[in-house]
C-alpha cells in the first residue's frame, strides 16, 4: 500500500489506471482514519479486527506505522454488505477519545482480488505498483520545487532492496541473457515514448535503458517486468537505477 496499502486507497471514485468499474468482484474493503497515531500499530489492528469483525469475515487488517500513514488503517471484508454495514454504523465511532472516519475504500485490496478474481491478479498488481511509482515521483518533484528551508543530518544509508528505488529516469536491467545485445534491447525499449539509449555491462548481465523522464520510465517497466528474452525465455528483472 505510497507508499499505497497493499493495494487499497482511500476515497471514492476512479483512480487513474486502477478503475475499479472494469473488476469483476465489488470493492470489499473500508478505510478508517482519524485514529489515535499514539497507539501501537499491533494494537490497532487488533481492536479494529475486532470492532469490525462484528459486521462480517475479516480477510486482513492493514495499517502502517510510517508518518504519512499513522492514525489509518483498511479492513479488507469478505463481502460488499458487510462495507456498507460498517460504513453506515461505525462512522463517527468514538475511539480513543476521536470520532472515527469509516468509508468505503476507492480501490480493491490484493486480498479481495486474489482470493475473487485471481485470473486479474497479476494485472491488477501490476497496475497498482505503477501508480505507486507515479505517486513517487510526483512527490520527489514537489520535493524538489519546495526544498525545505534548513537541511537534515545525514542519515547512515542503509541497503534497499531494488524494488523499494525511487522511480527516476533510468531503468535497471538484470538477467540479460548473452545472447541479448545492446541492439537487441534498444528494439525492445524504443518502443516506448521518451526512450533515449541502451547502456549494455555484457560481462555483469546487466543493462541500463534511459528515458526522457521518470514518467517514461515508468511506463517502460510497468510494461517489461519479468518479460522473457533471449533463446531460453529468461524473465529481465527492471527496477530503478541506483542514485
Amino acid at each position: 500500500m505510497a507508499d499505497k496499502m497493499e493495494g487499497v486507497t482511500a476515497g471514492g471514485g476512479g483512480s487513474g489506471l486502477v478503475d475499479p468499474s472494469n473488476y469483476p468482484v465489488p470493492i470489499e474493503t473500508v478505510y478508517v482514519n482519524n485514529l489515535d497515531e499514539h497507539v501501537k500499530l499491533d494494537t490497532i489492528k487488533l481492536v479494529m479486527r475486532r470492532i469490525f469483525e462484528y459486521y462480517g469475515e475479516v480477510l486482513d487488517v492493514i495499517a502502517k506505522g510510517s508518518l504519512r500513514r499513522k492514525g489509518q488503517a483498511f479492513i479488507v471484508f469478505n463481502s460488499e454488505k458487510s462495507v456498507l454495514d460498517s460504513v453506515e454504523i461505525m462512522h463517527g465511532f468514538p475511539l480513543y477519545g476521536r470520532p472515527m472516519g469509516v468509508r468505503r475504500a476507492k480501490t480493491h485490496s490484493d486480498a479481495t482480488v486474489m482470493q475473487k478474481a485471481p485470473a486479474i491478479f497479476d494485472e491488477h498488481k501490476r497496475k497498482r505498483l505503477m501508480l505507486k511509482d507515479r505517486k513517487r515521483a510526483e512527490e520527489d518533484a514537489k520535493a524538489q520545487a519546495n526544498p525545505a528551508e534548513k537541511p537534515r543530518a545525514a542519515k547512515p544509508v542503509l541497503a534497499v532492496p531494488d524494488e523499494y528505488v525511487r522511480p527516476n529516469k533510468t531503468l535497471f536491467l538484470q538477467n540479460i541473457p548473452k545472447d541479448v545485445d545492446a541492439e537487441t534491447l534498444t528494439a525492445i525499449f524504443e518502443k516506448f515514448e521518451g526512450f533515449k539509449e541502451v547502456r549494455a555491462i555484457a560481462i555483469k548481465a546487466v543493462a541500463f535503458a534511459e528515458f526522457a523522464n521518470e514518467q517514461f520510465a515508468i511506463t517502460a517497466k510497468e510494461a517489461t517486468a519479468n518479460m522473457p528474452i533471449g533463446a531460453e525465455g529468461q524473465p529481465m528483472k527492471v527496477s530503478y537505477q541506483r542514485q
